[in-house]
């Protein structure tokens, strides 16, 4: 058995932002992915400012393409709003997560293609050996071996995403509120990264996951008059259902801890400032917890509103179509702006 001060389950943007601010600790880390290479996960590829506050997306990532015109769909039509700044860069999982990789140090070891089979409060065991930790960290996503391991519960948010992918850069950024087709989500068409685009739809319930696929076919052959029957199609599931991060020596980020945005479904950012929150937290910086606690109270904001404007018997609802409707001029053009910025800085 080997010994490791650290041990990651997971080398996504949560389990590797961990790990690179773990560097120059003098702690020994091991991350464990069970993927054979970085950026795997089949979501959207796209970054905003505040993933890496301070830098410019476009400089540190050669060809990152910038969105600066949002498209706004409903039942009656899709408009387009265009800003002075970008909102979001595409970039591509693979990509980023190498660059997060770039940042640690060499008392990081990284072990691709090597699933975690067995936890216990002592050990990780993998086909390949056991590893001693002495603390866990669970940045293995919505279906992660860690989370189960401390009998934590999915039943609140659970979402679920399909779409299909078309081998081509996406010429629009997208998102429709359809409520009578994507019950409690949204369809979109934006970047899986820089040379694919996705077309699909979001829900967020359990109970919906059978209906998604169906309904996001006959939508996206309507809408973009698409041959769905030569398309490769991907599903996922996300994870909204926060309980806590800190369990004594174990630790919880992005999604497997359930820092999942339900209302934009939005990860990336939450994974990496999450990943951050606890290597400060295991280097004794107060700082750690307090990142986690700003962390936990956005999200319980998130969820307020998720639960508040997809409830089709409230009146939030009636206000976000009549928003959606045309949010280019007047009174919504302000609201749309303040709220959109909001999602994408804060």
């Amino acid at each position: 058995m080997e010994s490791y001060d650290v041990v990651i389950v997971g080398a996504g943007p949560g389990g590797l932002s961990c790990a690179k601010n773990l560097s120059g600790s003098g702690l020994r880390v091991l991350v464990l992915e069970k993927n054979s290479a970085l950026g795997k996960k089949i979501c959207s590829g796209e970054i905003s400012s505040k993933v890496i506050p301070g830098l410019n997306p476009s400089s540190i990532f050669g060809g990152a393409q910038e969105w600066k015109t949002v498209g706004v769909g409903t039942a009656k039509g899709v408009h387009h709003i265009s800003y002075n700044r970008p909102y979001l860069w595409t970039v591509g999982r693979a990509e980023f997560e190498n660059w997060l990789r770039g940042g640690c140090d060499g008392n990081t070891d990284v072990r691709l293609a090597e699933p975690v089979t067995g936890i216990t409060p002592e050990y990780v065991e993998t086909s390949k050996g056991r590893y001693h930790y002495r603390y866990l960290v669970g940045a293995d996503g919505s279906f992660s071996s860690v989370r189960p391991f401390l009998k934590l519960p999915m039943e609140h948010i659970v979402g679920h995403a399909f779409h299909f992918v078309l081998d081509r850069p996406s010429e629009e950024f997208r998102v429709y509120w359809l409520p009578e087709i994507f019950t409690h989500g949204y369809g979109y068409m934006m970047s899986k990264n820089k040379g694919q685009t996705m077309v699909g739809g979001a829900m967020a319930h359990v109970s919906q996951h059978a209906v998604l696929a169906p309904r996001v076919k006959e939508w996206a052959q309507k809408e973009f008059s698409l041959d769905v029957k030569s398309l490769r199609s991907e599903g996922y599931r996300g994870n909204a259902d926060y309980r806590g991060w800190k369990f004594g020596n174990v630790f919880l980020v992005g999604d497997a801890a359930g820092l999942l945005n339900p209302v934009t479904t939005e990860g990336i950012y939450y994974a990496v400032k999450s990943g951050e929150g606890v290597a400060r937290h295991i280097r004794n910086d107060p700082e750690g917890a307090r990142i986690m606690s700003r962390l936990a109270s956005t999200h319980r904001a998130q969820v307020l509103l998720f639960d508040l404007f997809t409830e089709p018997s409230l009146p939030f609802s009636w206000f976000v179509q009549w928003l959606l409707e045309d949010p280019r001029k007047g009174i919504r053009k302000r609201i749309f702006d303040y709220v959109f910025w909001r999602f994408m800085d804060c």
